[in-house]
């Protein structure tokens, strides 16, 4: 059955929208309902998960709904009676909970947006006082303040077996605003436009866009200055504790200024790359202790199912020591994004790059393009020699620091990769994905089984839960370890689908390099 045409039109005013309620009042027949306010907030993630994968989660007289971005339910609403959103396993057991927990992960659902949205339903009657069009008029405002100009538009819903009456009022509707899509989603983007936001306003990704002869410096200012916001976006997260990825992404953008001070070397006065090296390290260290924390927290569920029952008590004693651990530490990061030093560190950086100095460095005038093909080949290089000097018996140190050289390859072509064919940098970036992927869970067990041999030695002996905790870590550490082994092994064939010739071609084309 074809389905029910349905008509938006946005309007620019209250009076555009009632000026057009009295001409429908004198055309046709309408009969009136009255008017119908309801309170919606739509919900995400900070990074937008839900949206991305074309999911709407908001609430309305009291239940949450999960729709996809036309507003067709997904699964059954279930009804809120907290205060509060956040974790989605805080929600009632549900297949709304069951769907949203592998997008969200270990992110909190956050208000995005919250508005009132006042309805008016208009039967449009024939002569034989059958309806044979629905119109809705609707007004939206923000939740603060009545002083916000409210969005208005108007709908028209086909009823069937009456399409000409449908396409008559469409007619009537032509000279009155613009066209919008009569969606969930068109609702939630009109709501964030009043507080003047859009959906996917914020990305951990970078989103910088350079130009081939763009010179070295310029450019360079522009990434470290999207990298910043990255910083600043996520900082009130962190001070709030809302959830582990804040932190995350703060630290990731400070990593990667830290690795462009070094990539990027000439471009900057050699006092000014000096002085930000060093406190660029000092962020790197006050957010390092609670972000390892985070990790091990993270790895929860994923301990629990490496041991047997019996050894379950003493895994939650162990984590109930870590997050003790981490609340002491968390109160310790606020004080230092709160310090005068973290202040003046954010205000000097931010001055500095928005300074409009020319010939600051001998090298800031060679083109970013030229500049981009040498750093992305010497990166490359570096991970190809040093990966193939692995073999079954190098020390886990070799690699380690080849996890290094592969984190810092994934940077430059991070910054750059807008100066390059979009499909041939993603296709680069996925091959070394695959192989930080293998090089990260390697070193990812080693820190693990560093930090439970540590907790393991700082157990005081004698103690029920001393020796719980003991037979706990000890099962973990044997299971880790296996996994690591397993993990090693599988790094040759990794590395030889990285190191292809096909692969190394492409690097050789795109970057002017040559083996």
């Amino acid at each position: 059955m074809k389905p029910l045409a349905q008509l938006s039109r946005q309007l620019p005013d209250p009076a555009a929208l009632q000026e057009l309620a009295d001409e429908l009042e004198n055309k046709y027949t309408v009969q009136d309902a009255p008017a119908q306010t309801t309170n919606l907030c739509f919900y995400d993630s900070f990074d937008w998960r839900l949206y991305t994968a074309q999911l709407l989660c908001f609430t309305q007289n009291n239940r949450l709904y999960l729709t996809d971005l036309t507003g067709r339910e997904v699964t059954p609403p279930i009804p809120i009676t907290a205060e509060k959103i956040d974790f989605h396993y805080k929600l009632p057991a549900s297949a709304l909970r069951k769907t949203i927990a592998p997008i969200l992960e270990m992110r909190t659902l956050l208000l995005q947006s919250c508005f009132f949205q006042t309805n008016q339903r208009l039967r449009i009657l024939n002569k034989d006082e059958k309806t044979v069009v629905m119109v809705t008029l609707s007004q939206m405002r923000g939740e603060q303040g009545e002083n916000d100009e409210p969005i208005c538009s108007v709908q028209l819903h086909e009823v069937r077996g009456y399409e000409k009456w449908f396409q008559r009022l469409t007619q009537d509707l032509d000279s009155r605003g613009h066209d919008q899509p009569c969606t969930k989603e068109q609702d939630l983007k009109n709501a964030l436009a009043i507080t003047g936001r859009r959906p996917k306003d914020y990305s951990s990704k970078m989103a910088v866009t350079l130009q081939p002869e763009m010179d070295s410096l310029t450019a360079a200012k522009a990434i470290y200055t999207d990298l910043l916001a990255t910083m600043q976006k996520n900082e009130q997260g962190i001070l709030n504790d809302l959830d582990s990825e804040f932190l995350h992404d703060f630290r990731v953008a400070i990593r990667r200024t830290r690795s462009g001070f070094d990539m990027i070397k000439k471009v900057m006065a050699p006092t000014v790359r000096s002085r930000f090296k060093k406190e660029f390290r000092f962020l790197g260290k006050i957010t390092g202790p609670v972000r390892d924390l985070d990790v091990y927290l993270l790895m929860e569920e994923d301990y629990k199912a490496r041991l047997p029952d019996h050894l379950q008590k003493g895994l939650r004693y162990f984590f109930d020591d870590l997050a003790a651990q981490r609340e002491m530490e968390q109160k310790k990061l606020v004080q230092a994004l709160q310090s005068s030093r973290y202040k003046t560190i954010i205000k000097d950086w931010e001055k500095y790059l928005q300074k409009k100095k020319k010939d600051e460095a001998a090298a800031s005038t060679k083109p970013i393009a030229e500049l981009a093909n040498s750093i992305i080949w010497k990166r490359f290089k570096r991970v190809l020699r040093d990966g193939q000097a692995v073999d079954a018996n190098s020390p886990d140190k070799s690699l380690h620091r080849l996890r290094i050289q592969g984190k810092k390859l994934r940077y430059s072509l991070e910054f750059f990769t807008s100066l390059y064919p979009p499909k041939e940098m993603k296709r680069l970036i996925k091959q070394l994905k695959k192989l930080q992927n293998n090089l990260g869970l390697f070193n990812d067990l080693s820190v693990q089984q560093d930090m439970l041999n540590a907790h393991l030695g700082s157990l005081k002996p004698g103690s029920g839960k001393a020796k719980k905790m003991g037979a706990a870590i000890g099962g973990l550490l044997t299971n880790l370890y296996h996994e690591q082994q397993q993990v090693r092994c599988e790094f040759e064939e990794t590395f030889r689908s990285f190191s292809a010739q096909e692969n190394i071609s492409l690097y050789e084309d795109l970057f002017e390099g040559e083996l």
